[in-house]
């Protein structure tokens, strides 16, 4: 079964770790230690491993979104992670 998640938004933390909010997360499925694509128009850009979640504090709307950390490269700017085309896809 994949898995696919909408990328809403992309933040950029001290230490190297981006946080990626996304969408449409299947709860029954576990992203912690997975490898996931980046994909916009079925095309894959990169492969990410998610290393954990995050809490989104304040959350006052978009209750849908969960925050995953990343320590990796994220090539995604700010304005492709809002345009909402961009998916994050895994097994």
């Amino acid at each position: 079964m994949k898995m696919k998640m909408n990328v809403q938004e992309k933040f950029e933390l001290p230490g190297g770790v981006t946080i990626l909010a996304c969408a449409g997360y299947e709860k029954d499925f576990d992203v912690i230690g997975k490898k996931l694509n980046l994909i916009c128009d079925g095309e894959v850009r990169q492969t990410l491993t998610i290393s954990g979640e995050k809490k989104m504090i304040n959350q006052k709307a978009n209750f849908e979104q969960k925050a995953f950390e990343t320590h990796d490269k994220v090539l995604l700017s700010q304005e492709e992670a809002q345009s909402g085309k961009w998916q994050l896809v895994g097994d």
